[in-house]
């Protein structure tokens, strides 16, 4: 009798591949559905942290600054009110705040543009944010002047900074604050290699002969000025030259206070009078996907002459605003980030604090 051939290693293989191959599909299918339920319950389960709010006294006016914004769509199907929750008190207890926020396309319709993009800039508005400057890279320049003139037709004072890249178009925020006079303006460095020319219909151009003049005329009149900056370099860590040399051309100029407007954290840099905050990163990022999902929000604590300040590390945790909790790596590396030598930084409750 005639003893069974035995079967190669291969045609074990090719044997077991055909007895199993119409359970594959639906292995591979209940597995996904237990990867979507534990990234859902996991999401579910992240506790989203308030950022501790400063405290206010009768003889001081607290500022808050933020870095970028965008409500698209898919942020806006999370409800804003829970998105934004986690800063709301620090913007409720604000005297004067100020943010970037992106312009939206969500529509080819320009009506239906135009409408969702004032239901956001009023919804900030809301929020206590005392003034906006817009980044635009998604609606051309009509769309950007007539939500410009709506927003401000309904608000009822120059709400929005920016209006232009033209010389002419010098277009400032100028605000009383507990009798204080805080004026605010907008910059892009619209020569930068990687600026998008479309931001330029939405502020003013970052050339010396532009800026020298006018902030010296806003510090003249003012008693504090604040100055936005998009510096056109999307995802640089590092402060470059060129944003050192403009940041204390500024400076020499007159701005007390300058907002950098990137999508990830640089450092923070004390220069004569003048506190440089080269970038706060993104308040909501608009890639779901996108790793720039960091950022920090500055409070300011200002008597007039002195000033403290509160910076307070944050990032979107499904599809909210969360107080940062680092991890002992994570937050050396956020402090090899915004840690300059002019600035010494301490470890508070609620984030890190440095007077000036």
């Amino acid at each position: 009798m005639r003893k069974p051939q035995r079967f190669t290693i291969a045609e074990r293989v090719l044997k077991w591949s055909k007895l199993h191959k119409r359970y594959n599909s639906i292995l591979i299918f209940i597995i996904l559905i237990i990867a979507l339920v534990l990234i859902v319950l996991s999401v579910k389960s992240q506790k989203n942290v308030p950022v501790e709010a400063v405290s206010k006294q009768d003889n001081a006016i607290n500022l808050t600054y933020l870095g970028n914004i965008s409500m698209n769509s898919d942020i806006r199907k999370n409800g804003l009110n829970d998105t934004f929750g986690a800063i709301k008190n620090i913007l409720k207890g604000s005297d004067y705040s100020t943010a970037s926020l992106h312009v939206s396309k969500f529509s080819d319709d320009k009506n239906t543009n135009i409408k969702e993009n004032i239901s956001n800039l009023m919804y900030l508005k809301k929020l206590n944010i005392k003034t906006l400057n817009l980044i635009n890279s998604s609606v051309d320049n009509i769309q950007a002047r007539d939500l410009q003139k709506d927003v401000e037709g309904k608000v009822g004072y120059n709400f929005l900074t920016g209006n232009g890249s033209n010389p002419i178009n010098s277009k400032t925020v100028q605000q009383n604050v507990k009798g204080k006079k805080i004026a605010t303006v907008d910059f892009t460095d619209v020569e930068s290699d990687y600026s998008d020319p479309l931001k330029n219909t939405t502020s003013i151009s970052l050339q010396p002969k532009i800026f020298m003049p006018l902030i010296k005329k806003l510090k003249e009149r003012n008693d504090m000025v604040v100055v936005n900056v998009d510096w056109g370099i999307p995802d640089e860590k590092h402060v470059t030259t060129r944003q050192e040399k403009y940041a204390h051309a500024l400076s020499d100029a007159g701005a007390d206070v300058i907002v950098g407007h990137n999508t990830v954290l640089q450092k923070i840099e004390k220069y004569k009078h003048t506190n440089i905050f080269y970038s706060l990163g993104n308040v909501t990022s608009e890639n779901f996907l996108s790793k720039n999902k960091q950022g920090m929000t500055v409070q300011q604590k200002w008597d007039g002459k002195k000033s403290e300040f509160l910076v307070t590390p944050i990032k979107s945790q499904g599809g909210k605003i969360t107080k940062s909790t680092p991890s002992k790596i994570e937050e050396i590396k956020l402090l090899n980030n915004i840690k300059s030598d002019s600035v010494k930084l301490k470890k508070v409750k609620g984030g890190y604090q440095y007077e000036s």
